[in-house]
């Protein structure tokens, strides 16, 4: 938003699907996995295992049910401001339960209202004084864009904001990559991604860097794909066709379309 960055407790709960959304099975399966990872909870006995696979049905049922304005992302983060001891009101216990799940969740929002509280006052004062946005707005808005992915093409034949224009080029025809090609660049980007990712989680956590690692780790190895990852392969395959094009700003323009 225009003047006003967003602190990172407004990333996780805005850029987030919210849980009572999700549909996925293998979103909320990792969820809970996650939450039994974190605690480091274990089973002993083919009883206790099955005991524990119906308190995590009431787990999710509460959690869907009673805050399911909340994203993943912002459970994760709960969780990890728990093990972390970040609420001291709450004493931590290597347990898993509907009481347990409640109590951090609520410490969590109490938090998260009361951090964000002079943000959303700020954000709501900025929507309500935002004029209508005219088409000419819109062209001007997107021709300072433009000329700052010309700018950064120029200056180091890369733009990280060059995925914007990905899905275009590529339905215009002009990215002709393979299946294959796709896959061979994601991966590489993602070993990147995951070498930069345990260096800063290890910088920042430390000793207690081991349920972080975990996350990410269950984050690169899911089936589904890293979105930051994605974004970096669009913005590498969108660049190498328009650093091809920067002799002047009208053919740069011209190769957009």
């Amino acid at each position: 938003m225009i003047g006003l960055s967003r602190p990172t407790l407004a990333i996780l709960n805005e850029d987030h699907p919210k849980v009572k959304n999700i549909e996925s099975k293998q979103e909320t399966d990792e969820l809970i996995n996650f939450l039994v990872t974190i605690l480091n909870i274990k089973v002993s006995s083919k009883e206790e295992e099955l005991q524990l696979d119906k308190q995590m049905i009431l787990i999710f049922d509460l959690i869907k049910t009673k805050f399911g304005s909340l994203t993943i992302p912002e459970i994760k983060e709960a969780f990890k401001m728990y093990v972390a001891k970040e609420f001291s009101e709450i004493k931590v216990f290597r347990m898993l339960d509907c009481i347990s799940v409640g109590e951090v969740l609520n410490a969590y929002k109490d938090f998260r209202n009361e951090s964000l509280r002079i943000y959303d006052s700020k954000k709501k004062k900025i929507l309500e004084a935002l004029p209508e946005v005219s088409e000419i707005q819109k062209n001007e808005i997107r021709e300072r864009f433009l000329k700052s992915i010309f700018s950064e093409l120029t200056e180091k034949s890369f733009s990280s904001n060059a995925w914007h224009l990905f899905s275009k080029l590529e339905e215009d025809g002009k990215l002709p990559m393979s299946l294959q090609e796709k896959k061979t660049l994601y991966f590489q980007q993602l070993r990147i991604y995951e070498i930069e990712e345990k260096a800063d989680i290890r910088g920042k956590h430390g000793i207690n860097a081991k349920a972080f690692l975990r996350d990410l780790n269950n984050q690169i190895t899911g089936k589904g794909t890293v979105g930051s990852v994605v974004n970096k392969c669009r913005s590498i395959t969108a660049s190498n066709y328009l650093k091809n094009h920067i002799q002047d700003y009208e053919i740069f323009k011209t190769a957009i379309g």
